[in-house]
């Protein structure tokens, strides 16, 4: 009997078909690991039949108010059944519902490419803001807002590097600027997991160590696990603040249990860990130190306040 070709759909014809857009669509699988698209020899995304039904009923679930984070993973027929019991009215909207006005103009200029605008505004808000406030009141409101908008298509990726850069930008200066507390005798080294790319946690709380007096050693994204054991030995550290928001599925490349593991063992004990990000929520290990999940900023600030 002959076998029946599989039908397969490209990407363009994926968003013809469903009405979602290209960047909403490639955030759902980079992000959430909605799709597993097959790859053709030149690397082009080839989407199944039931890619194709999947991305239609996600659709429609974020249109009544799910969050695409609690349903990406779930399959067609879970899907059709929420579809079929209506609105989802105990969750949240997918976008933040009542940003500050300051966010909102914000958002409105990153909305409309006006940069020039959009950096004058956070320049302004460092000015008037003490760092804390800055960061808690300004800083992650946008990054939600912003992170909010990607996923729903309404920004495109080129928007969000920009607005993050300049943000970034702001946070610098913030640290470079600020006006510290008595010195702390902490010594802190920040970085990712290898494979890890996302700083954007690391440059706030690089800017917020800074402000609390605690000398920092910024390595930036990705460190491989030897690398950082050496850096930290070398440079006397007391604490490594590892930010995960990435598992091995998403780019990582160990898992967070084993790299952590292995820093346990090739560390002396006096060095504490602070993990913190996406991917160490719900996460738990028996270590030979002291590990501390961080589970917001608030309670890193309340952390940097207790240090010696």
């Amino acid at each position: 009997m002959a076998r029946v070709k599989k039908e397969l759909f490209t990407i363009r014809q994926v968003i013809e078909l469903t009405g979602v857009s290209e960047f909403t669509l490639r955030g759902w699988e980079n992000r959430y690991n909605a799709f597993k698209p097959q790859r053709t020899k030149t690397g082009r995304r080839q989407y199944t039949l039931s890619d194709l039904q999947k991305a239609r009923l996600l659709h429609e679930l974020v249109e009544k108010n799910h969050r695409i984070s609690d349903i990406a993973e779930l399959g067609v027929k879970e899907l059709e059944k929420m579809v079929s019991k209506g609105p989802d009215d105990s969750a949240p909207a997918s976008l933040p519902r009542r940003p500050s006005k300051y966010v909102q103009t914000l958002i409105n200029h990153s909305a409309l490419f006006a940069w020039d605008q959009v950096q004058s505004l956070l320049r302004k808000r460092r000015q008037d803001l003490s760092l804390i406030d800055y960061v808690l009141e300004f800083i992650l409101p946008t990054i939600q807002q912003m992170n909010s908008l990607v996923a729903a298509g309404h920004f495109s990726v080129a928007q969000e590097h920009i607005l993050s850069a300049l943000i970034k930008e702001q946070l610098i200066l913030s640290k470079q600027n600020s006006k510290r507390k008595k010195a702390s005798r902490s010594k802190f080294v920040l970085t990712t997991p290898e494979g890890d790319m996302h700083d954007m946690g690391l440059v706030i709380s690089s800017a917020l160590c800074s402000y609390h007096g605690v000398q920092t050693l910024f390595l930036g994204p990705s460190t491989p696990k030897k690398d950082l054991c050496e850096t930290a030995l070398r440079f006397g550290a007391s604490h490594i603040l590892l930010a995960s928001t990435v598992s091995e599925q998403e780019g990582a490349k160990t898992s967070l249990f084993s790299y952590v593991n292995f820093l346990d063992r090739n560390l002396p004990q006096n060095i504490s860990l602070l993990l913190a990000g996406r991917n160490t929520f719900g996460f738990s290990v028996s270590l030979q130190r002291q590990c501390k999940v961080l589970t917001s900023m608030e309670e890193l600030i309340e952390n940097l306040k207790a240090l010696p």
